[in-house]
């Protein structure tokens, strides 16, 4: 029979010339893609054959083999699946079809650049082929009994048709290599592509070697059934170990990991892996996400759509029967079954950490000193966590000490009588904030103030303001009244009945001095041993998170203005009001007007804006008083 000869469609043609002239520089995909193809012929076969008894059989198992020719530079790949007719491999081969080619071919030009995981994504796997090759034969027997067909090109814009003596059903691809391309002959390089990219396809993927005594011989290249596609009982601790050093390469043990399995709408099997260390780029990664593999097939590496970016120090597989083997990015980021494999996937990592944390403190802990910090970024990323997250977020405080910390529910365990809020105090380490003026008043109630000393905790406080029926209340902004909370004591009393006329004086020359450094001045409730302290608006920018702004480029423009509060039963005040009303020069008494300032910002952690000013102030105030 006269073989056929046809032209590729003109969208097909302009693919194979790209692949002639080796646009892509990854060309091991290829046979990636060949051998996912020939899993989807027997999927396809096995599903046929539970309705259809009359196709042809085959006399050795489902499965998928590779043979070379190395005398003449030539690739086999086979398989006994489903097979194609000859409008099957016009179709398939000749036209754009449902392949996408066309679609392929578009975004190849709005990036304009080589990116070979493009291939595949867009059923265009078949002709990746013709980066190595520079002639392909496809040879193929339906298994519904049509005669076999041979399909031949050189990738030049046509290709042939004519029957075939092939008698076995499926596909044999013939792919006779480029001279620059021997590589792919080797058997190392196939092993190593296979173990790569299709070591877990549900096939036995076999490569076939004839020896120096002419023997045959066998050889599997690919597992059996993956670790997370087996039931959890079948499982040693080690091979979940093995597997989350092959994903992570990282050479040590993961802190822990959770198995999932789950059936319903979208099923799909997992493993996500707690690492012990933090890897080096944690705070500034881009490439997080888990290893997605659909059908046993490696789909990619780096699926962030199955991980939000609080979890990015997780790692681990997901393999699902729901997605087409040939799904792209843009595909993914559109698929409504993605969101419902994340959800479960933050479900069960967020419960094997809170499972951590009642279990093994200690080790949790030493979880949280790590990642502690960037799971608090899914307060404001994922609202619908906030409850279990707030399980799991820890601080230091008042009463923990630099090495302890405390939850939230501790912390309300332990909460002062009559107290109806959680207080917190914001700053840049736990040494600027254990000495803060701040503290004064709720210390000597007894009551315990958290220490929010990441710098993502400005951020984490304005999306969590509220745990439970306890409002987060911060005690270096806005009023703070503590009456009937906590134990009463002496102090308190002193300052309700302090004649506040004996301070309007003072309180006046604040303002008028300061008027361009604070919005106002007032009495302060919360100060028992400091002369005075600067606070925020309610609703105003604290020092911690102006200072923060500041140092990441963004300023908030003008002058973010504070309160200043004065201790109305420390002595200093108490002099500075006497000697006031006594009619003592303004020009004296605002040096000390300015030194108090002053120091109230470096309480907080504020520079002074002259440094050399204050100290002749200070010094100055000095020597008047040492001559006393």
């Amino acid at each position: 029979m006269t073989a056929e000869v046809h032209s590729f469609q003109a969208e097909v043609q302009q693919l194979m010339n790209l692949m002639v002239h080796s646009l892509y520089s990854n060309k091991e995909i290829f046979l990636r893609e060949l051998i996912s193809n020939a899993s989807d012929a027997v999927d396809k076969l096995r599903f046929e054959e539970i309705t259809n008894h009359n196709l042809l059989k085959s006399d050795k198992e489902n499965s998928i083999s590779i043979r070379m020719d190395k005398e003449n530079s030539i690739l086999f790949i086979e398989d006994n699946g489903i097979g194609m007719s000859k409008d099957d491999l016009m179709n398939n081969l000749g036209t754009i079809a449902s392949s996408g080619t066309k679609k392929f071919l578009e975004k190849l030009s709005e990036q304009d650049k080589k990116d070979s995981n493009l291939i595949g994504q867009f059923g265009v796997g078949f002709y990746s082929a013709f980066m190595v090759a520079k002639k392909i034969i496809v040879e193929s027997r339906s298994a519904h009994g049509a005669p076999a067909y041979k399909w031949t090109s050189l990738g030049d814009g046509s290709y042939t048709l004519e029957e075939s003596a092939k008698e076995t059903r499926g596909t044999l691809i013939e792919i006779h290599l480029k001279e620059e391309e021997k590589e792919f002959i080797e058997d190392w390089r196939i092993r190593g592509i296979v173990k790569k990219y299709s070591d877990y396809v549900t096939y036995p993927i076999f490569l076939i070697e004839t020896k120096e005594d002419g023997q045959i011989e066998e050889t599997r290249l690919n597992k059996s059934t993956p670790v997370w596609a087996r039931n959890k009982r079948e499982n040693k601790p080690e091979d979940y170990q093995e597997l989350y050093k092959q994903i992570s390469m990282d050479w040590k043990e993961p802190m822990l990991w959770e198995h999932i399995s789950v059936e319903g709408l979208v099923p799909f099997n997992a493993v996500i892996f707690v690492p012990t260390e933090a890897p080096f780029d944690l705070y500034t990664r881009d490439n997080h996400g888990l290893h997605l593999y659909v059908k046993r097939v490696s789909i990619t590496e780096k699926c962030k759509e199955l991980l939000p970016e609080y979890l990015r120090f997780i790692s681990g597989v997901v393999e699902t029967d729901e997605l087409p083997l040939n799904v792209s990015r843009e595909i993914l980021q559109q698929n409504n079954k993605l969101p419902q494999i994340k959800k479960q996937i933050i479900k069960k990592a967020l419960s094997s950490l809170q499972h951590l944390s009642t279990s093994d403190n200690e080790k949790y802990l030493k979880f949280y000193q790590t990642f502690g910090a960037v799971l608090k970024e899914g307060f404001h990323f994922d609202y619908e966590q906030h409850e279990s997250l707030s399980e799991l977020i820890r601080f230091k405080s008042s009463k923990t000490g630099k090495e302890g910390w405390v939850s939230f529910k501790e912390y309300i365990e332990r909460k002062a009588e009559g107290q109806k809020e959680i207080y917190y105090l914001t700053g840049p380490n736990f040494e600027s904030v254990e000495r803060s003026p701040h503290l004064e008043d709720l210390t000597s109630r007894g009551i315990e103030v958290l220490f929010l000393i990441d710098p993502i905790d400005e951020w984490f406080i304005m999306s969590y303001a509220k745990h439970g029926e306890f409002n987060l209340k911060s005690i270096n902004k806005g009023d703070l009244d503590l009456t009937g909370v906590g134990k009463e004591n002496e102090e308190e009393k002193k300052n309700e009945e302090k004649p506040v006329e004996e301070l309007v004086g003072l309180l006046d020359l604040f303002r008028t001095k300061l008027s361009d450094e604070i919005k106002e001045v007032k009495i302060s409730k919360r100060l028992r041993e400091s002369a005075c302290c600067l606070v925020a608006d309610e609703n105003g920018m604290t020092a911690h998170m102006e200072r923060i702004m500041k140092a990441t480029g963004q300023g908030m423009g003008g002058v973010n203005k504070r309160i200043l509060e004065i201790n109305p039963s420390h002595s200093l005040i108490k002099n500075l009001a006497d000697r006031k009303n006594k009619g003592t020069d303004d020009t004296t008494l605002s040096e000390w007007v300015e030194v108090l300032y002053e120091t109230a910002l470096l309480s907080e952690g504020s520079p002074v804006k002259n440094p050399g000013t204050f100290a002749k102030r200070l010094t100055k105030i000095m020597e008047m008083a040492s001559n006393k």
